[in-house]
Formats: structure tokens, sequence, C-alpha cells
């Protein structure tokens, strides 16, 4: 399954704070109640009025970032920042709308200002830490995600956070650890199963992976990936039917997912369903026409089923679309090594080894010749 960490990361986990003034301007009723356009309306009538009021400004960029007009939202912060330059909460919800406008090093020291005024603000180390991953300072990172915990040490998005960047950082365990608490302080997220399942996989826990997998479609009962990795786990776990037919639910929320097709043959392999793994591979290569995965996976099926020569053809076809296909080259080496063609095998072998492709030495040295 090709992993997609795609519904809600922590890095799409951004809040703009505010201590409601001015409660006669209409426009703060509609902003709490989300009528966004109708409370910037409001806000443009107090502007013309006066200018110079920063609250306002702010109030009406706050509405501009739910609206996602993240450039109108910026000139308004500017604005707001301008007229109050000591206000930590414009900062921060200036580095919100960069991070929205994928500026992270503006982000980052809008984070810094504001923290510069507001030291215990838990919420500016989390949302700093997420620029700094972007940025792949994971150290950095790290730390502003402990010292927001330190500071509000039930904020699950912080656990997510830093449970994403440890599962980065290789510490599958430690991320586990925080997914765990992330969860157990607030259960009403799909995005945190889902992201304890892809991690849960990773470390061969099959079982509890495949439950997160379960929970995840509970809340959306549509979502084509949690099919996927429920039915990869069910594969793994030897309940190929099963597999087979969560794949197909994938495919039927996602007929134009190549990747979902590839799964569903794999499973199909399994099964010894060789005309219908092959029917998904063709499909795949279709919908993928530059990847080369497709007919590797064809090619796979044709060994499965001792069709050895149109195995060798589809290998060749997927160097064609990618010649840095690492696994092309392993496979027809090993076809070619086996009908003892080893000149060919051989640089076919050495060949995936300088593409990357791990675990060679050995298989080279017993059939090469130096």
């Amino acid at each position: 399954m090709k992993l997609k960490l795609l519904i809600i990361t922590c890095l799409s986990v951004l809040f703009c704070h505010y201590s409601f003034g001015q409660e006669d301007n209409p426009g703060i009723t509609y902003l709490k109640s989300g009528e966004y356009q109708k409370a910037i309306d409001y806000f443009n009538i107090a502007l013309k009025t006066n200018s110079s009021n920063a609250d306002m400004f702010n109030y009406r960029g706050y509405a501009k970032y739910k609206l996602k007009d993240y450039k109108g939202a910026l000139e308004d912060y500017n604005k707001s920042i301008r007229i109050a330059p000591f206000d930590p909460e414009a900062y921060y919800n200036r580095g919100n709308v960069e991070h929205e406008l994928h500026d992270e090093l503006a982000a980052v020291a809008d984070y810094d200002k504001c923290l510069s005024m507001k030291p215990d603000f838990g919420d500016a180390y989390n949302n700093r830490a997420n620029e700094k991953v972007i940025l792949k300072d994971s150290v950095g990172a790290l730390l502003d995600y402990n010292s927001a915990l330190e500071l509000e040490p039930d904020s699950a998005k912080a656990y997510l956070g830093r449970g994403n960047l440890k599962f980065k950082m290789d510490d599958t365990r430690g991320s586990l650890v925080d997914y765990d608490k992330a969860i157990s302080i607030d259960s009403t997220r799909p995005d945190y199963f889902y992201q304890r399942a892809i991690v849960r996989d990773s470390a061969r826990l099959y079982k509890g992976s495949y439950n997160d997998y379960v929970k995840v479609l509970s809340f959306l009962p549509d979502l084509p990936d949690a099919y996927q990795g429920k039915a990869d786990c069910e594969l793994k776990m030897g309940s190929i039917k099963a597999a087979l037919k969560d794949y197909t639910q994938a495919i039927g929320y996602s007929p134009k997912d190549g990747w979902a097709y590839l799964d569903r043959s794999y499973a199909e392999i399994q099964a010894k369903d060789y005309k219908g793994a092959i029917e998904d591979c063709n499909v795949a290569s279709r919908l993928l026409p530059t990847d080369a995965t497709p007919f590797v996976r064809r090619g796979d099926v044709k060994v499965a089923k001792g069709d050895y020569g149109a195995a060798d053809e589809d290998y060749v076809k997927a160097i064609g679309v990618d010649g840095r296909c690492s696994e092309a080259y392993y496979k027809r080496g090993m076809e070619e090594i086996a009908n003892k063609q080893y000149e060919f095998g051989c640089r076919d072998l050495k060949q995936a080894k300088t593409l990357g492709y791990k675990g060679l030495d050995n298989l080279i040295s017993q059939n090469c010749s130096k």
C-alpha cells in the first residue's frame, strides 16, 4: 500500500486565539457563530469609522483566515501589528496565515516574536514545532513539542505532532506512546487513529493496526485509504478473502487510484487469481502511466503462473517507463540468472544495487565473476 498521511496532521491543526472585546460590534457575534462574511461586512464598517483600530483588523484577519483568504488575512494582520506592535497574539495569528502560505521561515519568526512577549503560550510552541518539522529541524521541533506539553500537558495535538516527529526519527516505540496519549485525551479524532494505525503496521502490530482502521471507518465509512490499510493488515494476518473485499471497497470509493488496483492485485496473486491480478495491473498501468510498478507487479503475476518469458517482457517495459526502477532490474536479473544468462543477470543485479536495491552483495558474489 502507498501510505497516505493526508487526512489531518498536526501540521494543519492551527488555532487563532482571541479574547473578544468590543462586544457591541455585531461582527463579533457573527465571528463567534461562524458567519464569517457577515462578520467581515461589519468590520469593514467599523474600520471606515476608525482605520486605526488594531482589534478590528485582527478580527477581520481571522474571518478572512477562516474563509481561506490567506493573502487578505495577512494584509489585515500586518496592519494590526503596525498599529499595535506589542500584541503577541497578532504575531501568532500572522504565523498561522504564513503557514498556510507556505512561508515557514516567516511563520517561525512570528512565533518567536509571540513567545518573546508571551513565553507561556503553549500553542505557539506547538505551531512553531510544526514549522520546524517542515524545515527539517527535528531537534528544534522536538524541543518545542516538549515545551508545549510542559505548558499544556493535556494537549492532544502536541502529542500527535510529537508522535509524528518521533516516527520520522525512527523512534517507533516513543511514537506509539505519544499516539496513545493523544487518543486517551481526545478519542473523537479519526486522524489520531489513522496515524497510529500506520505506525502499528510498520511495527508489525497488525491486529492493533487493523483495530485502528476499523475505528477510523466508524467515523469515516467512505474513506478509501482506511479500507486499503485494513486490507493490508488482513492480508498480513492471512485473511486473503477479507482483504480482497476491503480492497474492492477502496476501489469503489476511489476508482481512479491506481495504487488501490495494485494492492488488490497482490492479494489476487496470493489467492491464485492470476487473471484478476493481471486485469488490475492493466488498469493500474493506465492510471499510473509514468510509474513502473504496474509492469513490475504484472511480471510478478506471470512468474507466479510460471510464464517466465512474458514476465521478463514486463520487467523490460518497467525499465522503459522508469530507468531507475531498481526492483525491475533486480527481478529481470534474477530471471536471467535462473536461465543461466549470467552475464546479463549480473549486469542487472549490479545496476539494481547501484540504484539502491538492498541486500544483493551475497547474491552478486555467488553468481558473478569479478
